[in-house]
C-alpha cells in the first residue's frame, strides 16, 4: 500500500468517527430532556439564632417557606440542618406545613429533631412529601417539647427541597 493510500483511509476513518460523534451529540442535546430537578432557590440557609422556651405545643418557623411547582405527582426530599442546643429534659421536635395546612407531628418524616447533648451538635433530618401537580409551598416548623421554662437555640440552619431526577 502506498503512503497516499494509507493517508487517504486515515482521514476517510477520522471524518467517518467525527461524523458519528457529532450525530450522537446532536442526538443526545436535541432529543434529551432535562432532570426535573427544581431550580433555584430550593435551598435557604440562615446564621442567625433563634432562640426558644418551652411552651404549651407553640411551633415556631425555623425558615422561610419554598415554593416548587412540580408538573406531575412528585415525591420531595425536604431536608432540614442545624446546629442545635437544648436543656436537659427537653427536645425539639420538627414538623412542615405544607400550602399553609398543618398536618399532624411526624407525618412526612421524623418528628423528634435533637435531644440534649453536652455541646451543641449539628442534626439532620429529611421527610418525603409527596405533592400533586402545580405549585406547593413547604415550611419547616420546630417546638421544644420538655418542662416549662426549658430553653435551646438553633444555629445555622438549612432548609433545601429536592425533586426527583431521572
Amino acid at each position: 500500500m502506498t503512503p497516499t493510500i494509507r493517508s487517504s483511509r486515515r482521514r476517510r476513518t477520522v471524518a467517518a468517527l467525527a461524523a458519528c460523534g457529532a450525530a450522537a451529540a446532536i442526538t443526545t442535546f436535541a432529543l434529551g430532556e432535562p432532570a426535573s430537578a427544581l431550580p433555584a432557590p430550593q435551598a435557604k440557609c440562615d446564621a442567625r439564632v433563634l432562640s426558644f422556651v418551652a411552651s404549651s405545643a407553640v411551633y415556631v418557623g425555623i425558615a422561610d417557606p419554598i415554593t416548587v411547582e412540580v408538573p406531575a405527582t412528585t415525591t420531595l426530599k425536604v431536608e432540614v440542618t442545624a446546629d442545635v442546643s437544648v436543656q436537659a429534659g427537653a427536645e425539639f421536635r420538627l414538623a412542615y406545613t405544607l400550602n399553609d395546612t398543618f398536618p399532624p407531628e411526624g407525618t412526612f418524616g421524623p418528628a423528634n429533631f435533637a435531644n440534649h447533648q453536652e455541646f451543641a451538635e449539628t442534626r439532620s433530618t429529611f421527610a418525603l412529601i409527596t405533592v400533586g401537580p402545580g405549585r406547593s409551598t413547604i415550611k419547616p416548623l420546630v417546638r421544644i417539647n420538655g418542662p416549662a421554662g426549658k430553653t435551646g437555640f438553633l444555629l445555622h440552619r438549612c432548609f433545601t427541597v429536592e425533586a426527583t431526577t431521572s
